[in-house]
């Protein structure tokens, strides 16, 4: 069974060091990949969006040369990633998004109840469900990775390949450093010019995103990302940012220009927040988290 006194000893159940030691052992097997997604949520915490970059990076992990702690800090972070599967946020997202109902109700059914397995079972039952292929070491397998990378570099119309792959992947490393952008826009079409690429986002708080508050900026900073990997290689026209609420009513859309986001991205973003979801040393939680929502904390209070 997970261990308690590391979850109870602590306030805040991120700091629980099995979740630095599998962060830092992640980040030095792994190229590592930092995505796009824990590179706009760094706004709301950077310690959760460190430890989501983990979970993308533990793939490159062999669980038979993991020690008991760091086999723990595996075990924590799929009982999280599970668990929020089941929350009435991320289900009306990913419908909002387009996810089939099907896929959606099934994660939503069975995301929870993996996690209350691995509350219960503990690392015997994290080994288990790991060999028998029903959750992978990590959110990405190295050889699908690769292959996917490979496809994208060789890619001559980026819109076909979009719709063409099932995961389309788009990438970038900047340069001198060992770490690799990642990240799928949620569409990629032909503009007037050139390529739009849009990011879409929901809120049941409309008027907070109105005022641009940090779940703005973090869609800003998302969309920023996949402005900067595309500039590299593409003839991109437009970015623009479209949030709708909870009834998919679409209440806000802007339009950038993705040089300017690319170039906020390079000046600002990548040595403030990416380079630090890079580092094997785990950012301290900001003074302001929302970690009544969150679910590291959350997750195995809903299971125990």
């Amino acid at each position: 069974m997970l261990r308690k006194r590391g979850y109870r000893a602590m306030t805040l159940p991120c700091l629980w060091e099995p979740l630095r030691l599998i962060g830092a052992k992640a980040r030095r097997e792994a190229p590592p990949v930092i995505p796009a997604s824990a590179i706009g949520s760094w706004h709301w915490c950077s310690l959760k969006a460190w430890h989501n970059t983990s979970l993308f990076n533990t793939g490159w992990l062999s669980l038979d040369r993991l020690d008991s702690r760091e086999l723990e800090g595996l075990l924590y972070l799929w009982v999280a990633e599970l668990w929020k599967k089941g929350r009435e946020r991320i289900i009306t997202g990913r419908l909002i998004h387009g996810d089939s109902f099907e896929d959606t109700l099934g994660e939503a059914i069975t995301g929870p109840k993996l996690a209350e397995i691995l509350v219960r079972g503990g690392v015997d039952a994290l080994i288990k469900l790991v060999e028998s292929g029903v959750i992978g070491a990590g959110l990405i397998d190295p050889g699908e990775y690769e292959e996917q990378l490979e496809r994208y570099r060789s890619a001559s119309d980026l819109v076909e390949y979009f719709r063409r792959e099932e995961w389309p992947m788009i990438a970038r490393r900047p340069r001198g450093e060992r770490y690799t952008v990642i990240g799928v826009p949620d569409d990629i079409s032909y503009g007037g010019g050139g390529l739009r690429i849009v990011e879409l986002k929901t809120s049941s708080k409309p008027w907070l995103v109105r005022r641009r508050s940090r779940g703005y900026l973090a869609a800003k900073t998302q969309l920023a990302t996949y402005a900067w990997i595309l500039v590299e290689r593409w003839p991109v026209e437009e970015a623009v940012l479209v949030y709708k609420d909870v009834t998919g009513r679409t209440f806000l859309e802007e339009r950038f220009a993705p040089e300017d986001l690319a170039e906020w991205f390079e000046k600002k973003i990548l040595p403030e927040i990416v380079e630090n979801l890079a580092s094997t040393k785990p950012p301290a939680p900001p003074g302001k988290a929302p970690c009544k929502t969150c679910e590291y904390g959350r997750a195995l209070d809903a299971s125990m």
